[in-house]
């Protein structure tokens, strides 16, 4: 129905509207004054419904009562409508404002700390004063640097750029003192100088013991309980001095051991090498080549933690075996197969091993000569023997809770007491850097872990269950130099891609070497979780982290394989060294430090590491969370 009222303000206005019971459904007002106009219409209404009015009723079908509609808003609730939209419009663009400004800095900040942040820096640097051969630097903490040289000791604080504490403890009546080796414990700083072993508390450098070393030094080997110093006073006594880490206390056993013997091998050819011009010559220049004589008697000690370990080695049947190390002859590039394919790299491989195999007779020698192998264990007052006979040169190592014996295709392994475990057949034999000649006396071809035992020759990785020593896993890989843990209980392996030729051909000039490679591994199974290659040669593992280093030498790869073919000083070339920091997850590279410079020491802390160019010791740095 049609409402019309006229306000007391004079204005009349008029409106539609469906009562509900006979009153108006919402609040109406004066559109001039904003008077209230409810009042008046429900009287309007009221007069209106009191009329008869014509009702029409249908039959059968239902009405559907009116839908009522929402009271009319007032002119004084739109505005404040209008105003509330307003203001949270302002609030949302705030609040969109800001996120904006949050996502612009949080990728401002990934992109600063991706490109720059999460690089090494150079943190500190600092010089050596005097001889830089002398000097010795390594992390003592994680802020904190032990610099120790003949005759001096230094903590060096990274933070303030100040000594902590210097120990001077030179002593002119003493002869020349080697270059200083060092062992750090949680207390003391143990610093061997070839005539003393001195003891420094970590925290203040205060000296608290110098023990002297009589005779002739011949080893100092650390290990978790003890210090082990070997002298020797004349050809046939050796001086085995024990260093008690914990208590500081000194026992000296005297030794008497076998003179050392060589037995001459007979200066011939082997039947498999032609007597050529370049042969012979190097034969009369060298008697030695194929001849190389055999230790026939030898004595060397151990320090395996709990014991003391004497190694006797005595030659039983001499016997040297000659196989090519350098491929045969075959089908030449030069006469009658050089063709357009053929690469000059390839030609010039061809004609290099030529050259070696005429200087060298393409031959290396290994020895299958038969020995008695003897450990000495000192347990109580007397030693303890377990003599045996192997093939090939007997080598010692010592791991945690056990000791190996390796002679050429053969592993014995023992427990503290000197009980034999288990034997074992290898493969191949261990690497030659492992041999008397050429080890450094600290690394070893194994690792012992989740109650196994991990052992590498030089094709096959090899998973032993301990003590019973059955086989739990094999895994062939070619050239495995270096096994290790991480915090997680997981292996790293550095290893390579070489072949099995690359074993027995191993004198053979190549251009395309074998790259290295660096595994994580299952131990529980011996799966490979990832592996990566040419990102370096050896793996550091420094609480969470994990980095890779690599140091070759470049020069023109003709003017290379000319002096290897034959044997002469590679030409001067710089060296290219690297550090790589790998994401331990899936081995991918997140940065990479290089200088054309080989570092004299390289040491890892944390999200820090250390690296001595002479007599410039620098520390870099780089951020992590």
């Amino acid at each position: 129905m049609t409402i019309k009222i006229q306000c007391p303000c004079g204005a009349k206005y008029s409106f539609e509207v469906d009562p509900v019971e006979g009153r108006m459904p919402y609040a109406v007002n004066c559109p001039t004054c904003q008077a209230d106009g409810t009042e008046t219409a429900n009287q309007i209404i009221a007069e209106t419904s009191g009329k008869p009015r014509l009702r029409v009723h249908a039959a059968a079908a239902a009405v559907e009562a009116p839908i009522p509609r929402p009271p009319a808003p007032s002119v004084s609730a739109a505005m404040q409508q209008v105003r509330r939209e307003r203001r949270q419009f302002r609030v949302m663009g705030w609040i969109a404002g800001a996120v904006a400004v949050i996502v612009v800095a949080l990728l401002g900040a990934w992109g600063w700390f991706t490109f720059i942040g999460s690089k090494p820096r150079l943190d500190y640097s600092i010089k050596v004063p005097g001889s830089e051969a002398g000097w010795h630097s390594e992390f003592l903490d994680a802020n904190v640097l032990l610099l120790a040289s003949p005759d001096k000791a230094i903590a060096h604080d990274l933070k303030t750029g100040k000594d902590l504490w210097t120990r001077d403890y030179s002593d002119k009546d003493s002869p020349q003192s080697l270059p200083p080796q060092t062992y750090i414990d949680k207390e003391s700083i143990w610093i061997c100088l070839g005539t003393r072993v001195l003891r420094l508390n970590r925290a203040s450098g205060e000296l608290k013991s110098s023990i002297p070393i009589s005779g002739q030094f011949q080893s100092f080997t650390p290990s978790d309980t003890s210090l082990l110093v070997v002298s020797a006073t004349d050809e046939t006594t050796r001086l085995a001095c024990r260093i008690d880490l914990a208590s500081g206390e000194v026992a000296t056993d005297t030794i008497t051991v076998p003179r050392a013997q060589k037995h001459a091998m007979p200066n011939e050819l082997p039947p498999n090498v032609q007597p050529t011009a370049g042969v012979l010559l190097a034969q009369a220049m060298d008697e030695q080549k194929f001849g190389k004589p055999l230790d026939a008697m030898s004595s060397e000690f151990f320090s395996t933690g709990e014991n003391l370990v004497e190694l006797r080695v005595k030659l039983l049947e001499p016997h040297v075996t000659f196989i090519q190390s350098i491929k045969p002859r075959g089908p030449t590039h030069i006469t009658g197969n050089l063709t357009a394919g053929s690469s000059t790299a390839d030609v010039a491989e061809e004609v290099f091993n030529d050259i070696k195999r005429d200087q060298t007779g393409g031959v290396k020698g290994i020895d299958e000569s038969r020995y008695e192998a003897t450990i000495r264990r000192w347990i109580g007052a007397a030693p303890v023997e377990w003599k045996g006979e192997v093939t090939g040169v007997p080598m010692f190592f010592s791991l945690k809770t056990v000791d190996l014996l390796v002679a050429g295709h053969q592993l014995t392994v023992f427990d503290k007491q000197n009980k034999k475990l288990f034997d074992a057949k290898l493969a191949y034999p261990i690497n030659n850097r492992y041999n008397p000649e050429h080890w450094d006396h600290h690394s070893v071809p194994a690792v012992e872990g989740r109650g196994g035992l991990y052992f590498f020759d030089e094709g096959v990785l090899t998973a032993f269950g301990l003590p019973s020593g059955e086989v739990r896993w094999r895994l062939t890989s070619v050239g495995i130099s270096k096994a290790q843990f991480d915090n997680h209980g997981l292996l790293y392996v550095n290893s390579t891609s070489g072949s099995p030729d690359d074993i027995q051909y191993s004198d053979q000039i190549k251009f395309d070497k074998a790259a290295p490679v660096l595994l994580k591994i299952d131990p529980s199974s011996g799966k490979i979780l990832w592996q990566v290659s040419k990102e370096g040669q050896g793996a550091f593992l420094s609480g969470p982290y994990l980095y890779t280093a690599s140091a070759q030498q470049g020069g023109i790869a003709m003017a290379n394989g000319l002096a290897e073919a034959l044997n002469a000083p590679r030409p001067d070339a710089p060296t290219f060294f690297h550090i790589y920091r790998l994401d331990p997850a899936d081995g991918k590279i997140q940065w990479d430090f290089y200088r054309e410079e080989a570092p004299t020491e390289l040491d890892f802390q944390q999200n820090r590491f250390l690296v001595r160019f002479g007599s410039d010791v620098q520390v870099w740095k780089f951020l992590d969370f």
